[in-house]
């Protein structure tokens, strides 16, 4: 397969803005990389993250890629502008949707991130919030168990519930008019959250926008006719239960594959 666009994530999170992409540029080919073998990144130091994302530019090269898409708040912000500097093709980023959530905070109500640990000490985070946020009124939330949760298909458990409620019992959601999914991990679980949230509270992720990026910077070379395909390649063992999972939540049929194979 040549001219694909790969669409990395740490593990299982990425696939909610590839079902976004996929929605957006039916004809397109795909080639999902998950690094199941090392998630979460949230604890990890940006160097590792660095080595690991090398390997997978080295890994998805024989699939021509015309952009890479980090589905990954973390990769993104400590490795994308790495990536750019070192490589050719287009990468876009991952980003909490914090610009929207203050543009539609027309009571000036505060709003509540979640992240990873992370993007929830990165100073790229810090310089996003700081940039928009004139009203002081961004609080940032890590949750340091959900990405792990997600990644055993866990998404509406006893102990999701409980994790969930212990940490937001602590903040006066009354008081918050947006909730940001700092996460594409987190984004599995936005009906939980609609439950668990006053109903005022917005909630929102940066998958739609993140996907407009990419085709700005795809114009003139997204395939408009034809039949898209879509290969999943994941470095740690793939379980029945989560092809299962993936088949069932994703619009194309699915082909896995080991990386480095030949499956054109």
């Amino acid at each position: 397969m040549s001219d694909s666009i790969v669409i990395f994530d740490s593990g299982l999170g990425g696939v909610t803005a590839l079902m976004e992409a996929v929605r957006a540029m039916p004809a397109e080919h795909f080639i999902y990389y998950g690094d199941t073998a090392h998630v979460p990144y949230g604890p990890k130091d940006a160097e590792e993250i660095q080595g690991y994302l090398d390997q997978m530019m080295a890994a998805t090269r024989p699939y021509s890629p015309k952009a890479v898409l980090l589905a990954c708040n973390t990769a993104t912000v400590t490795s994308a502008d790495y990536l750019r500097k070192k490589y050719t093709i287009p990468i876009v980023g991952m980003e909490p949707a914090v610009k929207p959530a203050i543009e539609h905070d027309v009571d000036l109500k505060r709003i509540l991130v979640l992240s990873t640990e992370g993007t929830g000490k990165s100073a790229r985070l810090r310089r996003l919030v700081e940039k928009f946020d004139d009203d002081r009124l961004v609080d940032i939330l890590p949750l340091p168990n959900l990405v792990d949760f997600a990644e055993r298909l866990e998404f509406d458990t006893d102990a999701v519930r409980y994790d969930l409620e212990t940490i937001l019992a602590s903040y006066p959601l009354e008081e918050y008019g947006a909730l940001v999914l700092g996460c594409t991990h987190f984004i599995w679980y936005r009906d939980l959250f609609r439950e668990l949230l006053p109903e005022h509270m917005e909630i929102l992720d940066g998958n739609a926008a993140t996907v407009r990026q990419l085709m700005r910077k795809l114009e003139g070379n997204i395939k408009k006719e034809g039949e898209g395909k879509l290969q999943m390649a994941f470095t740690g063992e793939l379980s029945d239960d989560t092809a299962t999972f993936l088949r069932s939540r994703l619009p194309q049929k699915v082909k896995f594959i080991s990386l480095g194979a030949d499956n054109d």
